[in-house]
């Protein structure tokens, strides 16, 4: 459960502002993620029942239903960053006065560490995931709104942007340097698929509006 959702928005972004660790950037990486999901689906669905699209309705209904999944994964995501840090964090706190305590707090913040990165790795991918929704609904989608699409691909964008930076600080520890490697791969695909995607929008609003 999210312990900021049901809560003002003010809320989340006086304890974003406070000297607490967290909520943190993998946290604001997500919400943002979330508010571009919001504003595609909002597109998708100012687009469906209008005459003038009628031929692209059934996809346009399809879209919608992954941006409101991609939305709910990361209002999740929101949470687990911010749990996973705090796991982290509490391994590295964890005693070390001998031989035995060194060994299973070492063994400890290297699982936790790799926790840590694969949440904002998800987060990564997500926003790969709505940039690509972005694309084609900025392609199908209600002309009228386009600029609301484009909007929501930029904050897909920084959410990606934004979680690359945790990913690489937890990967930047890691022992496991075959892990380390896989890990790193996919997030190079995430980024790289959303500046390709993110670039064509651009191109492709500004030919529509």
């Amino acid at each position: 459960m999210n312990m900021y959702l049901d809560k003002p928005l003010h809320y989340y972004l006086d304890e974003l502002a406070s000297a607490k660790s967290t909520p943190g950037g993998g946290s604001a990486s997500a919400l943002s993620g979330a508010m571009g999901a919001a504003l595609a689906s909002m597109v998708a669905r100012l687009t469906l029942g209008k005459a003038d699209y009628a031929a692209v309705q059934p996809e346009i209904e399809a879209l919608l239903l992954q941006t409101e999944k991609l939305r709910g994964r990361f209002q999740e995501l929101m949470q687990e960053d911010i749990e996973a840090y705090g796991r982290l964090s509490a391994s590295f706190k964890m005693p070390r006065s001998t031989a035995d305590e060194v060994d299973a707090r070492s063994k400890s913040i290297q699982k936790q560490l790799v926790e840590a990165a694969l949440v904002p790795l998800e987060m990564a991918e997500c926003a790969s995931a709505l940039v690509k929704c972005c694309h084609r609904i900025a392609e199908i989608g209600n002309a009228n709104v386009l600029s609301d699409v484009a909007t929501g691909a930029l904050l897909a964008s920084s959410a990606g942007a934004g979680a690359a930076w945790i990913v690489r600080a937890n990967l930047l520890s890691m022992k496991d340097l075959e892990l380390v490697e896989v890990l790193s791969k996919r997030l190079k695909t995430a980024l790289d698929d959303i500046s390709a995607y993110g670039q064509q929008i651009t191109g492709i609003v500004g030919g529509r509006a």
